[in-house]
């Protein structure tokens, strides 16, 4: 009966996940921000029980696909390219909040060890890839800052996982030597990395073998999990395993799929990442009530919480936000304006960049999970896990809320940024695209066309067209069933011709991966269109 009940429970989630994501879509909100509120409000204004978050569920279940989804459509080309600002906020911005927060946390409560206060702060410092993803997708940004904060928040956690097992260490064990920290974050690093790029290779070549898009679409979560599996297995960074694994299989997925399987991964990952995260964030939410009445001894409302309580999550909500200012600033924006001006060129990164740089720092269910596996035998552990669960949501709710009106403010108004850059835009890509099937339907030997000649001419004049205006699409049905069926056979062969030309473009570094991934999204929509006309 309690797996019923269990499941009941699961089911009214979900429902709720649905109506909070309206909600949210209805008033152009963050749907992150408002599943984190609605979870919260489910918790304390019902009789909801409690939920217990099991760390490992969380890390083994949950994360690897959500990981997997984000590095799958990373743009690779953009992520390379950015590799600098990417290392120094997953490496350098991480290491310096987890020392500022260590720092403030033990200066406001003495009482706390420097490991728990370290502990602390490598919970609460690397932003997370869930919450980015879930942000950013709809956010008036350049491309290029959305593909740094994209960056970072899938490569950060190896960095803060580390220096949280060490510092978990030292709690129960003593005191570790920083060169032992350092060989082992390079050991994880390492490990993580060859292994997910083993996953990677061995998934392309399978993904490449099979033909039955229901099994590509399985093999692809399988992936995932055992990407993180086997990482962690060989004791490296199951994280990053997850990461290249994701970024190897998107890199090479346009080569290796057909447009049906794409589109049966493409559409189930989207439910299935929307389940996910509507999951993580209102049980995130839900669980907050449990926690509270920990703290504060039996009572059901937040406000017997202790003051060491208080000011131990308010001073690390303060230090994690004007760390991560304070590091693009100084390590990121100054450095880029110094080199700048030494060239005679304008710098990379802004003012208004780095204010956005800054702001957008959300931290999510890595954090979490990392909270809630701290020892049971630690003392404070329910007061670190209430400090995390605020940064969590300050940095959600409030800075997910404001970044939108943020960004317009200080002038972005969701420009792709193309313009005047070495790039095509979509409509020239799109363009040539056409041009090519319409260079292979001219070429086409009419004398082996069956007096159906009028077929091949009807997709000249139709394809010429799509060149001109870049915009219509429309195909006319056909009254005879050879003329339609050589017609929808000549238009398979279009869409490839135009498909090769457009991966040429992408290869020759004449458009980036956000073009290609969504002209290929509409040369896969015709293809599988015209092959189910076609089909038996």
């Amino acid at each position: 009966m309690s797996h019923i009940i269990f499941f009941q429970d699961l089911l009214l989630v979900l429902l709720a996940a649905c109506v909070l994501s309206l909600i949210a879509s209805r008033f152009n909100l963050p749907v992150a921000a408002v599943l984190l509120v609605g979870g919260a409000a489910i918790g304390f204004a019902t009789d909801a029980p409690v939920v217990a978050l099991d760390p490992d569920v969380i890390m083994v279940v949950l994360i690897p696909p959500l990981l997997m989804s984000g590095a799958f459509y990373t743009a690779w080309r953009e992520f390379r390219r950015e590799t600098a600002p990417i290392a120094s906020l997953a490496l350098g911005s991480v290491i310096f909040t987890t020392a500022c927060v260590a720092c403030v946390a033990h200066w406001v409560d003495p009482r706390l060890p420097w490991a728990a206060c370290v502990a602390l702060g490598a919970i609460v410092s690397p932003p997370d890839a869930v919450a980015a993803k879930a942000l950013l997708s709809k956010l008036p940004l350049p491309e290029r800052i959305v593909t740094v904060l994209e960056g970072e928040s899938l490569v950060n956690d190896a960095s803060g996982l580390v220096i949280y097992r060490f510092a978990v260490v030292a709690l129960s064990a003593g005191v570790v030597s920083a060169g032992d920290a350092v060989l082992t974050f390079s050991m994880l690093t390492l490990c993580g990395v060859l292994t997910g790029a083993l996953t990677g290779w061995m998934t392309i070549k399978l993904l490449a073998w099979l033909k039955d898009a229901r099994l590509a679409v399985v093999l692809t979560f399988l992936a995932a999990w055992a990407a993180y599996l086997l990482g962690e297995r060989l004791h490296g960074s199951g994280v990053l395993s997850v990461v290249v694994c994701g970024l190897i299989v998107g890199l090479r997925q346009h080569m290796i799929l057909d447009a049906t399987t794409r589109l049966q991964i493409t559409g189930t990952w989207d439910v299935v990442v929307f389940v996910l995260e509507g999951l993580v964030f209102i049980l995130i939410g839900v669980s907050l009530r449990g926690t509270l009445e920990k703290l504060s001894a039996g009572h059901s409302f937040s406000s017997w919480l202790p003051e060491r309580v208080w000011m131990l999550a308010s001073a690390t909500v303060a230090v994690v936000i004007v760390a991560r200012f304070v590091w693009v600033m100084m390590a990121i924006a100054l450095p880029e304006r110094i080199l700048a001006h030494l060239r005679g060129a304008p710098a990379r990164t802004d003012i208004r960049q780095a204010t956005i740089l800054g702001w957008a720092g959300m931290r999510g269910v890595v954090s979490l999970a990392a909270a809630l596996a701290l020892p049971e035998s630690l003392a404070d552990r329910d007061t670190l896990i209430f400090a995390t669960f605020a940064v969590i949501f300050v940095t959600v709710v409030v800075q997910g809320l404001t970044l939108a009106p943020l960004a317009r403010v200080i002038g972005f108004s969701g420009v792709s940024g193309l313009t005047g850059s070495k790039y095509l835009t979509p409509f020239e890509a799109r363009s040539i695209t056409f041009q090519a099937s319409l260079d292979a339907l001219r070429k086409i030997d009419m004398a082996r066309c069956e007096g159906n000649e009028s077929v091949v001419l009807r997709l000249i004049d139709e394809y010429s067209y799509r060149v001109d205006s870049n915009a219509r699409a429309h195909v006319e049905g056909e009254d005879l069933v050879r003329l339609r069926l050589t017609r929808l056979n000549i238009g398979l062969q279009a869409v490839q011709a135009g498909r090769a030309a457009l991966l040429r473009l992408h290869d020759e570094s004449r458009i980036n991966d956000k073009t290609l991934h969504r002209i290929e999204s509409e040369l896969d929509l015709e293809e599988a269109r015209l092959k189910r006309l076609v089909g038996p």
